[in-house]
């Protein structure tokens, strides 16, 4: 009975907090626009137009999109067309919405996935290094520069990042069409491809690595020094198993826990926080797609993605909550 009513206050409050993010979406795109008076449809129908009267057109998108129904009646239309995955028509790209992150979210998960991995190996590397030395330079320095990879502007460093790599030093590609194309024009297939496309892919994600890396050295760190000054680890030590045996198989075990939790929250947000990135990286992914239904104003656009990606992250958070107990073993249902 403790683990079903465990289960199910996790999955009430996941549900409470998409609901949330839902209304607040709502409210950004469809309320504060008709508080301001703002009709995204003026923007797609040019001020001067051959033929029908330009107020015509902008009623017929006002038709076609529910830009010209109550705000009561449009939010309850919203969450239904979520709840079912039909987020309409983009009036930029005229493309079904969901059709348009389908496209991309691979190319966002290909970016993710490996930069989440490989910042995680380097996090528990350096922080086995940092709990080892603790309070020597080596310590010091690796400590300092896990701390600065969380304030450093990632939109600033990742432009500095492109143009030395990219555009100075010329080792990796700065475009996906030069990338996945040969010299006159055609596609690369096969083995070819997905090489150049990982080459394409190889900068950005160092990046991402190098930069999201820090919060997890550090929890890894903080933890394994407070564990090696332990009661428990005092107990080891009397028994006369070695310093090294301590470290890396009792010390590292538990230290981990919470570094396992880091991750399964960068994962979830990771998918959001990359809207610069892969921007800067000229990178077609969700992030992209993000940017550009900003710049043009795409109301239903916006909206999609955004649900998408809050959708993503709720899944992760509660996949969390489920799979935390099982993780700890000190975590108990109530």
């Amino acid at each position: 009975m403790g683990l079903i009513r465990y289960l199910m206050r996790r999955i009430v409050e996941r549900l409470a907090l998409l609901f949330a993010i839902l209304v607040f979406n709502f409210f950004i795109f469809q309320v504060l626009p008709t508080i301001y008076g703002i009709n995204p449809a003026q923007l797609y129908v040019p001020l001067t137009y051959k033929g029908l009267p330009r107020s015509e057109l902008v009623q017929a998108l006002d038709r076609q999109f529910g830009l010209n129904l109550p705000l009561d009646e449009r939010f309850f239309i919203y969450i239904k067309s979520l709840l079912t995955l039909h987020l309409g028509i983009s009036m930029s790209y005229e493309q079904p919405v969901i059709t348009l992150i389908a496209q991309r979210l691979p190319v966002t998960a290909l970016l993710v996935i490996p930069s989440l991995i490989l910042s995680s190996i380097l996090a528990i590397v350096f922080g086995l290094y940092s709990i080892s030395r603790q309070g020597k330079i080596g310590d010091s320095v690796i400590s300092f520069t896990a701390i600065m990879t969380y304030f450093i502007p990632a939109f600033w460093l990742g432009e500095i990042v492109l143009y030395f790599f990219g555009f100075y030093l010329r080792i990796f590609p700065t475009n996906l069409g030069e990338a996945i194309t040969t010299y006159n024009g055609h596609l690369l297939t096969g083995f070819a491809y997905w090489a150049n496309l990982m080459k394409f892919l190889t900068l950005p994600i160092l990046f991402i690595t190098i930069i999201s890396y820090g919060v997890r050295n550090i929890l890894f760190r903080n933890n394994g020094i407070e564990l090696m000054g332990s009661n428990f680890v005092n107990y080891l030590r009397a028994r006369g198993i070695s310093e090294r045996k301590i470290l890396y198989k009792h010390v590292t075990r538990n230290a981990v826990i919470p570094v396992v939790t880091r991750v399964g929250i960068d994962l979830a947000f990771l998918f959001a926080g990359v809207v610069f990135i892969e921007d800067i990286f000229n990178i077609p992914g969700l992030g992209r797609l993000l940017v550009r239904g900003a710049e043009n104003l795409d109301v239903p656009l916006l909206g999609g993605d955004f649900y998408v990606i809050s959708l993503f992250a709720v899944i992760i958070l509660l996949a969390l909550d489920l799979i935390y107990p099982l993780i700890d073993p000190r975590v108990k249902y109530e």
